[in-house]
């Protein structure tokens, strides 16, 4: 196809020229960034956000405020419902009239009885813990014996009620006999505001009757287990006191010769004669000589005759 001989390169680029001069100056052509699309739901779950922190706060203040005010009637009745059943039985103080131990005026008694009319726990005590020149014996029988309790669990809660002591370390266990039956034994040392004694503790084993509590010997040295038996076997009962059968039982149990050896006939005469020439010290020295001395009976045996 021939072209015309007039349209050429300069007669275009004079075309092209003339255009742009009537369109005049034309703005480049950016893309424009497109607009980000926000779902509904996103925008809805902000004021949920913002509106469950705020309850949450609320709540706070509410619950610390109720914390710092006073407990209403009803909130303590039902504290102390809750008190009542967590707190351990309590006890009631009785008359301590029904046991004794024999030969000996100076032992101190206390008993109690659980209240409601429960079962009733007598301790007796001879000497001072704190004054170690002498034995130390504590005894405590209760009408109904401890369930699945060990010895030590035993002898810690006995030592801190009725003496204020504490057990600080513990040594061997064995088993010796007594007119009440065969005792477990254990070796203990004992510390409280008197200073720290080294005792053995005994518990009665397999009776109806709880038998319990713990001797001291003297000047630190812990006791022979003959005069840990013989000492429990010297705790008896008042005369006409009414007992349990099974106390009853317990503490007609026949004496046993090995706490109680006859003396000599020489001794027995030349006794008076030493009480006439000095009647206020013979006595109580030769009393206080045979306790000091561990595993010596002439005590008892002078106190069993005594008591005939």
């Amino acid at each position: 196809m021939p072209l015309r001989p007039d349209f050429d390169d300069a007669a275009l680029t004079r075309a092209g020229r003339e255009l742009a001069w009537d369109l005049g100056p034309a703005e480049p052509v950016v893309p424009r960034p497109l607009r980000r699309v926000v779902r509904p739901r996103r925008r809805r779950a902000l004021p949920r956000i913002v509106a469950a922190a705020g309850v949450i706060a609320l709540l706070s203040v509410l619950a610390s405020e109720r914390r710092d005010a006073e407990p209403s009637p009803g909130d303590g009745r039902l504290a102390g419902l809750f008190a009542e059943r967590a707190a351990p039985p309590a006890w009631e103080s009785v008359a301590a009239d029904r046991y004794r131990i024999a030969g000996s005026e100076e032992a101190s008694a206390t008993a109690r009885r659980r209240t409601g009319g429960g079962p009733r726990e007598d301790s007796l005590a001879l000497g001072r813990f704190a004054v170690h020149e002498t034995p130390f014996l504590r005894l405590t029988l209760a009408e109904a014996p401890e369930a699945d309790r060990t010895l030590f669990v035993t002898l810690a809660r006995r030592a801190a009620e009725r003496d204020g002591l504490a057990v600080v370390r513990t040594g061997e266990r064995g088993r010796i006999e007594s007119r009440f039956g065969p005792l477990d034994t254990l070796d203990a040392t004992l510390s409280g505001p008197g200073g720290t004694r080294a005792c053995t503790a005994f518990r009665l084993a397999e009776s109806p009757v709880g038998l319990d509590g713990w001797l001291c010997a003297p000047l630190g040295q812990l006791p022979e287990p003959h005069a840990v038996g013989c000492a429990v076997d010297r705790l008896g009962a008042r005369p006409e006191v009414l007992l349990r059968a099974e106390v009853v039982d317990l503490l007609t149990r026949p004496e046993r010769p090995v706490c109680a050896p006859q003396e000599p006939v020489a001794t027995a005469a030349a006794e008076p004669r030493r009480k006439r020439g000095r009647p206020n010290a013979a006595a109580p020295r030769n009393s206080a000589k045979a306790w000091q001395e561990p595993g010596t009976t002439a005590a008892l045996a002078r106190h069993s005759s005594d008591t005939r």
